[in-house]
């Protein structure tokens, strides 16, 4: 009777295993960063999984996208506002701040901006 236990023990054991090791092997466990690289050179391009297939492969970039960029099918790279959590926060603190007085200097540099040119302009 013991040695049926140990026989269904190791065998179930081996089926864990076997399982596992297959699992790992096709990259389940691990997250897709998005892109594949390809050896081109002395040099690698990071191409995304969805890339266009118009595009030749010298477009796109020589670097992996940081963390909350992604790069675009066609080579690009952008931010990715999707996955940010700060993004939501962000946006979350500008809507219930309150409105500062005043203009900011990028504001008060286009008003004299227009100004000058209204009276430049008018002679």
């Amino acid at each position: 009777m013991a040695l049926n236990k140990r026989k269904v023990f190791f065998i179930g054991f081996a089926l864990l295993f076997s399982i596992f090791m297959i699992l790992a092997s096709n990259n389940v466990f691990k997250e897709d960063p998005g892109y594949f690289i390809v050896p081109h050179g002395d040099h690698n391009h990071y191409v995304p999984n969805d890339y266009d297939r118009n595009v030749s492969i010298h477009s796109f970039p020589q670097r992996p996208p940081r963390e909350g960029e992604r790069i675009t099918p066609d080579g690009r790279i952008v931010r990715d506002l999707d996955t940010g959590i700060q993004f939501f926060d962000n946006r979350s603190r500008t809507e219930t701040a309150p409105p500062e007085e005043g203009f900011s200097p990028a504001e008060e540099q286009f008003n004299r901006e227009s100004e000058s040119g209204q009276s430049e302009g008018g002679n």
